[in-house]
């Protein structure tokens, strides 16, 4: 007597799960090997030597700002005195007029003395190497997926 068509189909059925459960399980493998940063710096040491120098300059760029900015931190004292050598009356602002002045004179010394270039340089250089670091990721990613063992470029 042959099978029904019930369990024909439900033998089919796990027969596919199995085969896909096998197929998830090599590609969260392939995944975890390429996500791998042993593995990554062996493939393209180039590329992960770049974003990790970005990234230290980065921090050394910030931490050297911060570093730079504590130094250079007015007292009220001295925003008087620069206000009386220019002329000014800060003694007749009462209260919060008084603070506001000293907030806005005290951020606009400090964009003339640091300048908005710097943290644009900051911001461009953090996103150059998350790009690179991100590219690279999926250059990987995309060539492992595809059962490539070489990307097309790396052929030459």
């Amino acid at each position: 007597m042959g099978e029904t068509a019930s369990a024909r189909t439900e033998r089919e059925l796990a027969a596919l799960r199995g085969e896909i459960d096998t197929d998830v399980d090599y590609l969260l493998a392939r995944i975890r090997n390429d996500v791998d940063p042993r593995n990554l710096a062996r493939r393209q040491p180039l590329a992960v030597f770049g974003t990790l120098g970005s990234l230290a300059a980065i921090v050394g760029i910030a931490f050297a700002s911060r570093v730079k900015s504590f130094r250079r931190s007015r007292t009220e004292k001295e925003f008087d005195q620069i206000v009386e050598r220019l002329g000014g009356r800060l003694d007749r602002l009462k209260g919060r007029a008084r603070r506001r002045f000293r907030e806005t004179l005290k951020n606009e010394i400090a964009e003339v003395e640091t300048g908005p270039r710097a943290k644009q340089v900051v911001w461009e250089s953090a996103a150059a190497a998350l790009t690179a670091a991100a590219t690279l990721f999926a250059r990987r990613f995309v060539s492992r997926l595809t059962g490539d063992d070489e990307l097309p470029d790396s052929k030459a």
